[in-house]
């Protein structure tokens, strides 16, 4: 028993080698000329008027927050927003392989975490504490928290930058 790494008997014919390659190489010059023949005659056939393609052929699409406004009149820029806003939440709202009630709880925490954190911040810097219950509290309810504390912030700076009397 041999490992079979020794030239044993004839070496290939490199001769049959050769004509498989130039048999090979006639027949895909052969395809392309008749795919070049048979493309030439279409364009004759077809239309006088070119294809645009690119970026200059697209149309004007559509845009976020749902049909065009040539279908439903005219919108207002507020409710052209609005209609994006919503857009952007239905797609956020569609994760595969993820129940809507799912996706919505971890939208909540996410929004929650994100609060509580834009807090921890602000009462770091302000060197308190922060309040005991806060964690605790519902995303709303965090969310009118953070409105007062950021109004509170903007009065302090006013109250700063005032002109003493």
């Amino acid at each position: 028993m041999g490992c079979g790494c020794t030239k044993t008997g004839s070496e290939p014919d490199a001769s049959n080698d050769y004509k498989l390659a130039r048999k090979l190489q006639q027949e895909e010059d052969r395809n392309a000329r008749r795919a070049a023949a048979q493309g030439a005659q279409g364009a004759q056939r077809s239309s006088p008027a070119p294809q645009r393609s690119g970026w200059q052929a697209a149309g004007s699409g559509r845009s976020l927050g749902g049909p065009s406004s040539e279908e439903t009149g005219p919108v207002s820029p507020e409710e052209r927003r609005q209609r994006a806003l919503e857009a952007a939440e239905r797609r956020q709202n569609q994760v595969a392989g993820v129940s809507e009630k799912k996706v919505q709880e971890m939208r909540a925490k996410e929004q929650k975490d994100a609060l509580l954190g834009k807090l921890a911040e602000h009462y770091a810097r302000q060197k308190t504490e922060m309040p005991m219950g806060l964690s605790a509290a519902s995303v709303e309810q965090l969310r009118q928290h953070w409105e007062t504390v950021r109004k509170d912030k903007g009065r302090e700076e006013a109250v700063l930058q005032s002109p003493a009397v």
